[in-house]
């Protein structure tokens, strides 16, 4: 999870993750960009039964692309960091990216985690992502049930075995985000999305991302259903759909 500011949406993130089934079996590992206190004390009240590890970034604010681009540059450099970490350092087979203003559903790691075992160990398999986000989600969206759509950063997973090609795409600025998306299409690859969302987004101010339209906010606040039961993947398989 790459972090800076807004301690106010960290914390509901982190009270989030704190019910997710399965948390306690997996390593979380959180890189703080900068040294805000206030976003420093809200890491330091995280219940015991998350293993966490807390690193420190230095965000690349005195590069030139900082000066004549957004701050779309600092979360890039962040984010690979992290997945850097993960894959090159810790050599995990997967890693879950979590942002700072998604709130994860009860069943997000074990969501992913059945995504991983289905799809992206799969051998020859062309899934790159596996996404969590779907601002259109019902309370009658198939948990089971995924379509592939583009790239986004809004809460997603890959394997150790897409790296190399994920890091060679990487840009520090100009939407990283959208640039993966691009080259992921052109080199056949498929970003999976779930019918049933696992996150909310919060942050509807922030990077790239300004909702102000009363309807707009009415979809991420109150249509949009996120489930708050555990769901059973035990003999279940993905369903792939096309939309």
């Amino acid at each position: 999870m790459p972090v800076c500011d807004r301690p106010n949406y960290l914390q509901k993130v982190l009270d989030g993750l704190a019910k997710v089934d399965g948390i306690n079996e997996t390593v979380v590992i959180i890189s703080q960009d900068g040294a805000q206190s206030s976003v420093t004390s809200v890491l330091l009240s995280i219940p015991p039964h998350i293993r966490t590890l807390i690193l420190s970034h230095t965000p690349p604010y005195f590069s030139l692309p900082r000066y004549v681009d957004s701050n779309e540059y600092a979360t890039s450099a962040n984010v690979k960091f992290l997945l850097e970490f993960a894959f090159e350092y810790m050599l995990a087979d997967g890693a879950i990216l979590l942002e700072s203003d998604l709130i994860p559903s009860v069943d997000f790691y074990r969501y992913h985690q059945w995504t991983y075992r289905n799809l992206l160990a799969v051998n020859n398999s062309k899934i790159l992502s596996i996404h969590s986000f779907n601002l259109y989600s019902t309370n009658s969206s198939d948990p089971y049930t995924l379509f592939p759509r583009g790239f986004d950063s809004w809460g997603w997973s890959t394997a150790r075995t897409r790296w190399l090609w994920l890091k060679a795409q990487w840009t520090k600025y100009n939407n990283w985000d959208s640039i993966v998306s691009r080259t992921a299409k052109r080199d056949g690859w498929l970003c999976m999305l779930p019918k049933l969302s696992r996150t909310r987004m919060i942050g509807l101010q922030g990077i790239n991302v300004n909702v102000r339209e009363e309807s707009e906010k009415r979809q991420f606040e109150e249509k949009m259903y996120m489930s708050d039961k555990r769901i059973e993947y035990n003999g279940k398989r993905p369903i792939i759909v096309s939309s």
